[in-house]
């Protein structure tokens, strides 16, 4: 009993052995939609004010509670002709199954592989979206939905509502949306890329964070990474090792804070 309960043991510790190394070797696949080269802070190629006043609308939808019962809350917003959509991330029980739902299943409408959880949660947000009608929805805060989606839509999220502002943003792209994504340390959420070519995304990432190391292979990255604390930017991204991480660096408080203090 006692070599069995060894034996039990030393496969635990190679399958995390297993997993550590395949999240830390696997690089994200050229996303040429968003490869705009590499640079920093002085070329940066969105606006730093735009990247703060996102991180703030995620930090928002979390301090403001909602209902924590919901699987996913959201809010949607209309600003200068634009709707923008809020996605909170992992706050309840649903949201860690649908974290842990590491499944590949083909998403019909792209045409791709997603990760199970995460489009099934990206579902309920899209289909409440969809039969929507204006005045007749109250979303989280107390916003009305507005209906139909302007032409323009940004899509914000913070690690599961990041996950989802990009199943979201490839699918209002397929709808003929002009979107723009901001995700701040998503996980990846996909092993494939849009043939038709991705929507643009700004994926802020903390390199001290641990979720976007996951899921791992065959899973990788899509959009232009940037670095919160310096502002680096281009599309090689997660170079490094999990373990080096502090989950502590997750926390959507920690990105609002990096991004300050590039100004």
């Amino acid at each position: 009993m006692q070599l069995l309960g060894r034996k039990k043991k030393n496969w635990i510790l190679i399958i995390i052995g297993l997993t550590l190394f395949l999240s830390s070797c696997s690089k994200g696949k050229p996303d040429t939609n968003n490869d705009l080269g590499s640079g920093n802070k002085s070329n940066l190629p969105v606006s730093l004010d735009l990247l703060i006043e996102h991180a703030e609308y995620c930090k928002e939808i979390y301090d403001s509670g909602g209902d924590q019962k919901d699987e996913v809350a959201f809010d949607v917003k209309q600003k200068d002709g634009i709707s923008i959509i809020i996605i909170r991330g992992t706050a309840n029980a649903e949201n860690v199954q649908s974290d842990i739902d590491v499944r590949l299943v083909k998403d019909s409408d792209l045409g791709i592989y997603l990760h199970k959880g995460f489009r099934d949660a990206s579902l309920s947000v899209m289909n409440t979206i969809d039969t929507a009608r204006e005045g007749s929805r109250t979303i989280v805060s107390g916003n009305q939905m507005k209906y139909p989606l302007e032409h323009t839509v940004h899509i914000t999220g913070h690690s599961l509502g990041g996950a989802i502002s990009q199943i979201i943003g490839m699918w209002l792209h397929k709808r003929g949306h002009n979107v723009q994504i901001f995700s701040y340390g998503s996980p990846k959420v996909s092993s494939q890329v849009l043939s038709s070519g991705q929507p643009t995304h700004w994926r802020v990432v903390r390199r001290s964070d641990p979720i976007p190391f996951t899921p791992p292979w065959p899973y990788y990255h899509t959009g232009l990474f940037i670095d919160s604390q310096d502002l680096d930017w281009g599309p090689d991204n997660d170079n490094g090792l999990i373990s080096k991480t502090d989950g502590l660096d997750h926390a959507i408080a920690k990105y609002v804070e990096t991004l300050k203090d590039n100004k």
